[in-house]
C-alpha cells in the first residue's frame, strides 16, 4: 500500500510540472506568471521528494520483511535438518541395538545348549558313580560276611582283631572316597543348575525387550467358563431338577462373587483339570479374591520343605499357605492380579499389586511378572522378571553359591536373597540381634531389610475383569 501511494504522488507531481495547455512553448511569461511557476516548481519538488522518501521507506520495510522471512525459513530448515539427523542417528542406534540383541540371544541360546549338554553328561556320570558305589558296597558287604564267617570258624585272637580292624579301615576309606566323589559331582551339578537358571532369567529379560504382538480379540477363557457356570446356576433356579451334587463347582472366588456370593469364608472350588479343594474367599466391593497366603499370629511354622509348599499347609481361617500346585491350577487360564497387604508393628499398612502368571512344577513354579508394580512402594522383587520358587531342599534362586532359603528362612521366589521374603520366620516382637531379624518377614523397600513385619496377606484375582459385551 505504501509503494502504491508513493507512485500516485509521483504521478501527481509529474502532472503538476507539465506546461499549461494554452501556453506556447517559447512565449515569455510575465513577472507574476514567473513567480507562480517558480513557487509551483518548489511545491512539485517537495512533492517529489516526499514521494521518493515514502518509496524508499516502503522499499526498506519490504526488504526487512523479506530478510526476516528468509531468516525464519533458514531457522526452520536448520531445525528440520537437525531433527532429520537426530532421527537418522536414533534409527542407526536402534538398528545397532537390535543387532546386539540378536547376537546376545544367539549367544545365550548357545550357552544354554552347552550347559544343558554338560548337565546331561554330569547326570549320566552321577548315575554311573551311584551304580559303581552300589556295586562296591555289595562287594564290601559280601567281603564283610566272609570275614565274619571266617572269624566264627577259627578261635578269636589278637591277630584276627587286627586284621578285622585293618579291613574295616579299608572299607571306611573306600566309602569316604566314594562320598567325596559324589559330593563333588553334586556341587558341580548345583553350579550348573544355577547357571542354567541365570541364563533363563537373562533370556526372559531379552524377550521382554522384543515387542510381541498378542491376539487380543479372543475373550479370556475364564469369562467363557463363567458363562457356563452362570448358565448352570440359572438352570438350577428355573427348576430343572438337577441336584446340587452334580452341579459344576466354581473355578475361583471371583466366579462365586459374580454368581451372587457376597460373604467371605471358606468355599470349595475346582479349576479346570484339577480335583476340588477348599480356599478362603475374601469378598470385597471390587470382586472376589482368593487368598493364597496369610501371616497374622505366627501359629504356623513356614520353614517347610518343597513338598509342603507344593501341597500347602496351615489353617484356612488362620495362618496358611494354599500350595503352589493349587495356585498354579487357579491361574493357569490367564493373567492374574496378585495383591499383597503388609502391616508393621505400629499399625501402618501398605499394599502392592502386579499382574503375573505362574509356571508348573517342571518350571519350579516360576513367577512371571508381566507389568510394573502398582502402589506406593517400590519394587522389592528384584530386577528379574522371572523368579523360580526355592526351599531349603530345592535351591532354585538366582544367587550363585548361596541357598537363600537356607540362609534366610522359609520358601519364596528369591532373586538374590536380600529383596523380599514374606514366608520368613514370624517374630512376635522385633529381635535385638541383626542376624535374627534378617530371617523374618520383610519387604526391603518398606521398613528396610532388617525390619520383621507383623502381618502379610497375599490374594489373587483374574486380571481381565471388563464386562461382557
Amino acid at each position: 500500500m505504501q509503494l502504491g501511494g508513493a507512485a500516485l504522488l509521483l504521478c501527481a507531481a509529474g502532472l503538476a510540472a507539465a506546461p499549461a495547455p494554452g501556453t506556447a512553448p517559447g512565449t515569455a511569461p510575465g513577472t507574476g506568471r514567473e513567480r507562480r511557476v517558480q513557487f509551483a516548481s518548489w511545491d512539485e519538488v517537495n512533492v517529489l521528494a516526499h514521494g521518493l522518501l515514502q518509496l524508499g521507506h516502503g522499499l526498506k520495510e519490504h526488504v526487512e520483511r523479506t530478510k526476516g522471512q528468509l531468516r525464519e525459513l533458514g531457522g526452520r530448515l536448520s531445525a528440520h535438518n537437525s531433527s532429520l539427523g537426530r532421527l537418522l542417528r536414533q534409527a542407526r542406534e536402534a538398528q545397532e541395538r537390535g543387532e546386539r540383541l540378536r547376537g546376545s540371544v544367539r549367544e545365550l541360546q548357545g550357552r544354554g545348549r552347552m550347559l544343558l549338554n554338560l548337565s546331561e553328561a554330569l547326570r549320566q556320570r552321577l548315575e554311573e558313580v551311584a551304580a559303581d558305589k552300589e556295586a562296591i558296597q555289595g562287594r564290601l558287604e559280601r567281603l564283610e560276611g566272609r570275614v565274619r564267617l571266617a572269624l566264627q570258624a577259627r578261635p578269636a585272637g589278637n591277630q584276627s582283631a587286627r586284621d578285622l580292624g585293618v579291613l574295616q579301615a579299608l572299607m571306611d576309606a573306600q566309602n569316604l572316597r566314594i562320598e567325596e566323589l559324589l559330593q563333588k559331582i553334586k556341587q558341580q551339578q548345583y553350579k550348573l543348575d544355577k547357571q542354567n537358571l541365570q541364563i533363563k532369567s537373562l533370556q526372559s529379560k531379552v524377550n521382554l525387550l522384543i515387542p510381541l504382538h498378542h491376539n487380543k480379540t479372543q475373550p479370556p477363557k475364564w469369562r467363557i467358563n463363567l458363562k457356563k457356570s452362570l448358565n448352570l446356576t440359572n438352570q438350577s433356579q428355573n427348576g430343572s431338577g438337577e441336584s446340587l451334587q452334580t452341579q459344576k463347582l466354581p473355578e475361583g472366588c471371583h466366579q462365586l462373587f459374580l454368581a451372587g456370593q457376597q460373604s467371605s469364608g471358606v468355599f470349595q472350588v475346582q479349576p479346570m483339570g484339577s480335583q476340588p479343594f477348599k480356599v478362603y474367599c475374601d469378598m470385597t466391593a471390587e470382586g472376589g479374591w482368593t487368598v493364597i497366603q496369610r501371616r497374622v499370629d505366627g501359629s504356623v511354622d513356614f520353614d517347610q520343605l518343597w513338598d509342603a509348599y507344593k501341597n500347602g499347609f496351615g489353617d484356612l481361617r488362620g495362618d496358611f499357605w494354599l500350595g503352589l500346585e493349587k495356585i498354579h491350577h487357579l491361574v493357569q487360564e490367564g493373567k492374574y492380579n496378585l495383591l499383597i497387604e503388609l502391616e508393621d508393628w505400629e499399625g501402618n499398612s501398605q499394599v502392592v499389586q502386579f499382574v503375573f502368571t505362574l509356571g508348573g512344577e517342571s518350571a519350579a513354579y516360576t513367577l512371571n511378572l508381566l507389568g510394573p508394580l502398582s502402589g506406593e512402594l517400590e519394587n522389592a522383587i528384584g530386577e528379574f522378571r522371572q523368579l523360580p520358587f526355592s526351599t531349603r531342599d530345592r535351591d532354585h534362586d538366582l544367587k550363585a553359591d548361596t541357598n537363600c532359603a537356607k540362609h534366610l528362612s522359609g520358601g519364596w521366589w528369591f532373586s538374590t536373597c536380600g529383596h523380599a521374603n514374606l514366608n520368613g520366620k514370624y517374630f512376635r516382637s522385633i529381635p535385638r540381634q541383626r542376624h535374627e531379624r534378617k530371617q523374618g518377614i520383610f519387604w526391603k523397600t518398606w521398613k528396610g531389610r532388617y525390619y520383621p513385619l507383623k502381618s502379610t496377606i497375599m490374594k489373587i484375582q483374574p486380571a481381565a475383569l471388563e464386562a461382557e459385551p
